[in-house]
């Protein structure tokens, strides 16, 4: 009966689920959120102290803003959703009135869309207002660059230099990789008590060193392997540089997409399961 209490969805007790934590949102995450919409001001500033004629292009604002929205759904779970993980505060989470399933969706909406969204257009006024400015480094609007307008921009790609490319297909990686990333911070804040995004970032960089220090050796003597070095240089003689980029960003979103959908039925696993 309570497994089934757990995996139920009400459409009425989702909504309440919704409102308690966009209540929650702003006196838990708001300072953060604030903080993190002002950090391309900061950018604009040392623009403007160290050259006063000095230009940010709207590709490179729209990128900063990007990165900055993305923080934010990696910071998220570990403020939003501290206590959820917690043997005695995660008491009154664990008692509020919604099954795990409506609790589960209301997380993931405010950590893919909620945070990211309210930080981005937070960015996006204030780049509007620092290009109103008399002075500093942005002379265009965001939606002059080469990537069209901010909110559904693509990834700007020189065609002349990669004829063969498909932009679209660095466009696809890099928007999959800002849900695959918050995935994973969001399966770790189920895990971790304390310093829940110090701890994840710790995490990820000790599996690249370790990674790197297992691929290194294996990179250098395939190197010097002349079997592999011939097979290598005909693939892409046959595929061609276009294609192999094509591949490799194809590949990657694939990775991304498998990220994402692992680590949120982790966290959902997790949250099913999880002991109060």
């Amino acid at each position: 009966m309570i497994n089934a209490m757990n995996n139920k969805f009400d459409w009425n007790r989702f909504c309440k689920v919704v409102k308690k934590d966009f209540c929650n949102l702003w006196p838990m995450f708001g300072t953060t959120m604030i903080v993190l919409a002002s950090l391309p001001f900061a950018v604009w500033l040392l623009a403007l102290v160290i050259d006063r004629t000095a230009v940010i292009a709207p590709n490179y604002r729209v990128v900063m803003i990007m990165v900055v929205s993305s923080l934010a759904a990696l910071m998220l779970p570990s403020r939003l959703y501290r206590t959820m993980n917690l043997r005695n505060e995660g008491i009154y989470y664990a008692m509020l009135p919604a099954s795990k399933l409506e609790k589960f969706l209301s997380m993931l909406f405010f950590t893919f869309i909620v945070a990211p969204m309210v930080t981005y257009l937070g960015s996006m006024v204030l780049d509007i207002i620092l290009r109103l400015m008399p002075a500093g480094a942005y002379h265009e609007w965001l939606w002059q660059g080469d990537g069209g307008f901010p909110l559904f921009t693509r990834i700007p790609m020189d065609d002349d230099t990669i004829p063969g490319f498909h932009s679209w297909l660095l466009t696809a990686a890099t928007y999959t990789s800002l849900f695959a990333t918050p995935a994973i911070f969001l399966f770790a804040a189920t895990l971790f008590k304390k310093h829940k995004v110090l701890y994840t970032f710790l995490i990820l960089y000790l599996m690249e060193f370790a990674f790197t220090i297992i691929a290194i050796p294996i990179v250098v003597s395939l190197i010097k392997n002349p079997d592999f070095m011939e097979w290598f240089y005909d693939t892409i003689f046959k595929l061609g540089p276009e294609n192999m980029m094509n591949w490799a960003m194809g590949i990657a979103t694939g990775f991304n997409v498998v990220i994402f959908a692992l680590f949120t039925w982790l966290t959902w696993h997790r949250l099913k399961k999880m002991p109060y």
